[in-house]
Parts: C-alpha cells; sequence; structure tokens
C-alpha cells in the first residue's frame, strides 16, 4: 500500500465575536494549537491509486487543552461530519483512499478531478469548541455566520495552517511530445520591475530578475519550448493602473501552491498587475504520421481569497494547425474572476482533449487581475499523444 505522508503545521485558532483585533493574541491558545511534524510534501491524491493511498502524519497539542479533535470532510455537495476523532495527543491522523469512499458512498470512478476533498477541524477544548471554518461576518447584523478561524491563517503562508485544507485529486499527465514545465529559465521569488506602469507590449528580462521570457535550447523531448510575455490593458479604473514591481514570471517558491509545484521546481506566475499579461509560447510541430493523435494542456492554480471580481479572467487559445492545410483557434478556456473563484487553492487543468491529424500547436494564455492576493501560477505545459 502506497503510503502518502502530508507533513504539515495545523494551527487553530478561535475568534472573538466582538473583536477581531485580538486574533493572534486572546484567541490563540483559547482556540487550541495542533502541530503536524514537517512542511507537507504534496496535497494532491493521484485518482488511478486512491483505493491503495494513506494519508499519515503526526499530530501533536503542545498547549495541552485539547478533548476531541473531529475532522469533517467534504467532497462536492456531500459531506461527513466526524470522518475521523482524535481525543489523545500526541497521536497519528490516518485514513486511506478506500475510507474516503466508503465514507461517501462513492467508488473510484465517481471521483471528478475538478472537486477538492476539504477537511475542517472542529475543535473542542478545555475552553470550548471551535469550528475550523473561515469566519463570515455579516456587518448587517453584526454577526458571524462562519466559523471560527481568522483570515489571517488563510492569507498568510507562514502560519501553515491545516485546519482548513484540501487535498485535490488528479490523474497522471500523458506523455509529453514537447512542452515546457519552467525549469530551464532563471527563477527567484523576488519581483520584476519595471520604469514605466502602463507601458504595453513586451516584457523582457532583466538582469537578476525572474525571467519573463525564454528561448529554447533545443528540440529534443526533454528540452523545453520557448515563451514570451506581454503586458496589455491596463486597468484604468483602478487608482495605480499596470505595475512596476510584481511578482510576475517565473517563481521558485512552492509555498502557496501547498508546498509543490507540478512538475519539478518552478512555475510562471502572476500577481497584482493592473491590467492584462499575455503569454506566447512556442509553435510546436507534430509528424501526424507518426503521431496522428495529439492534444494540447497547461494547468493553472489560483490563490488568495474569494475576492475575484468578473472583470477578471483566465483565457487561454490554441493555434491547431493540421495535415490537410487548414487552421482553426481553439477555446480551451474563458472564465471570469468569480469563475476562477471556484478553482481556488487547486490544480486546474485546461485541456483540448485528443486531436487527430494535427501538425503544429501555438498556446496562449491570458490573465488579467487586479488584487495583490490573487496570484496565479501556471505550470506542465504538454502537447502530448496517448500513453
Amino acid at each position: 500500500m502506497k503510503k502518502i505522508n502530508v507533513l504539515l503545521a495545523l494551527l487553530i485558532l478561535g475568534i472573538s465575536c466582538n473583536d477581531s483585533s485580538d486574533i493572534l493574541e486572546d484567541n490563540f491558545t483559547r482556540g487550541g494549537l495542533v502541530v503536524w511534524d514537517q512542511v507537507p510534501d504534496s496535497f494532491r491524491l493521484n485518482v488511478l491509486e486512491f483505493e491503495d493511498l494513506v494519508f499519515s502524519n503526526g499530530v501533536e497539542d503542545p498547549n495541552n487543552n485539547i478533548i476531541s479533535y473531529d475532522l469533517r470532510m467534504t467532497y462536492g455537495d456531500i459531506t461527513v461530519d466526524k470522518f475521523i476523532t482524535l481525543t489523545s495527543f500526541p497521536n497519528t491522523l490516518t485514513f486511506s483512499g478506500q475510507e474516503i469512499l466508503t465514507a461517501l458512498n462513492l467508488t473510484k470512478d465517481d471521483l471528478d478531478i475538478a472537486i477538492p476533498l476539504n477537511f475542517v477541524a472542529v475543535i473542542t477544548t478545555t475552553n470550548g469548541v471551535f469550528d475550523g471554518a473561515r469566519i463570515d461576518f455579516d456587518s448587517e447584523t453584526n454577526s458571524n455566520d462562519g466559523g471560527d478561524s481568522g483570515t489571517e491563517l488563510f492569507d498568510n503562508p507562514a502560519f501553515n495552517q491545516a485546519i482548513n485544507f484540501g487535498l485535490s485529486l488528479f490523474v497522471p499527465p500523458p506523455l509529453k511530445l514537447r512542452g515546457t514545465s519552467f525549469e530551464e529559465p532563471f527563477g527567484t521569488d523576488d519581483r520584476y520591475t519595471r520604469t514605466d506602469a502602463v507601458a504595453v507590449g513586451e516584457l523582457l528580462n532583466n538582469p537578476g530578475e525572474r525571467h519573463v521570457q525564454h528561448t529554447a535550447v533545443g528540440t529534443g523531448i526533454d528540452d523545453e519550448i520557448g515563451f514570451r510575455s506581454f503586458f496589455e490593458d491596463p486597468n484604468t479604473t483602478v487608482s495605480s493602473p499596470g505595475f512596476t514591481s510584481e511578482q510576475i514570471g517565473i517563481s521558485n517558491d512552492p509555498g502557496p501552491t501547498g508546498g509543490s509545484f507540478l512538475d519539478g521546481d518552478q512555475a510562471y506566475q502572476v500577481e497584482d498587475i493592473d491590467g492584462t499579461i499575455r503569454i506566447e509560447f512556442d509553435r510546436v510541430t507534430v509528424d501526424a504520421t507518426q503521431h496522428p493523435t495529439t492534444g494540447i494542456q497547461i494547468q493553472y492554480f489560483p490563490i488568495g481569497g474569494n475576492n475575484r471580481e468578473s472583470d477578471d479572467f483566465i483565457r487561454a487559445t490554441a493555434i491547431v494547425e493540421r495535415a490537410d492545410g487548414s487552421m482553426e483557434t481553439l477555446v480551451l478556456l474563458d472564465i471570469n474572476g468569480l469563475v476562477v473563484n471556484d478553482g481556488l487553492d487547486r490544480w486546474n487543468l485546461i485541456d483540448s482533449g485528443f486531436l487527430t491529424d494535427v501538425v503544429a500547436y501555438t498556446l496562449t494564455v491570458e490573465i488579467a487581475v487586479d488584487g495583490g492576493s490573487e496570484d496565479t501560477y501556471f505550470d506542465q505545459m504538454l502537447v502530448y499523444i496517448p500513453g
């Protein structure tokens, strides 16, 4: 049986009904502190191996005030209360993929990789009961309609909270013909800078800064294809359209995506640009005689609060050239920010599915965002063949 050791630090905070300013002070001990022994390696589960997976990690109660730890599991519109209950610490939280399926009354074939497994802990301590769901304060009624966990936990990756966490599902990628996982360009967690905030056009690499463009160095299957980045349509409805210093381009910090990227150590990041970034990938040619069936895909991971708006968007198109000389532009994805909010904090697949007699693909991704906590990561762009 394959074991997945999810190694994470869990912080549980209660929140005062009258004043949220003391979240990190008064409520820290009252709400209980639960810690796991290491940082997580991954929050992703392979659907093909789901029945044999085991989720196992140690948990401790440093404040020695927890009476019970009840883990609530939600999948789509199915909720299972007290999926796991722990009443002593230190302990090990362990459950298998088969136990998940049994609790949900589903089979592996019922699972949808677009729907994550969400877990929320309800902690009973000597000071009371604390629900790990986010607070949802209604200013009109002056009441909290949600749980007891302060939003500071969710917005600050330093907390490594897991009182409210998700496990995303994935199917292993198909066989790669060509592509990029952004491993060859230079990546860093620092910012990409420029002097003119609203200048439109191509973004060029700056010495010592994360790359926003890459020229392919080879044509083999393991050589990454190149890409270029462009800034367009400064958002003039905000106080400071465009950008001069933001985290745009190749990132080597996987913390916000759960501690790892899809494939390798880097991904392409876009944050508060107050406009539109367009990423154009190199044209990838295909021998349609040798590979009559192919496809193209890329994945994205939007983080941050549920605050994207209708004028934000993610759009992906592919120019598809076929052996008979015809050409078409496929819209692989076109969603506004409200729909992006439905896929937060997990990898989402953009995929053409299998196509026939294609001799070339050219992928373009566009993203518009105007919030500082609305980062999106892109990874594992593939032109693929059947496995």
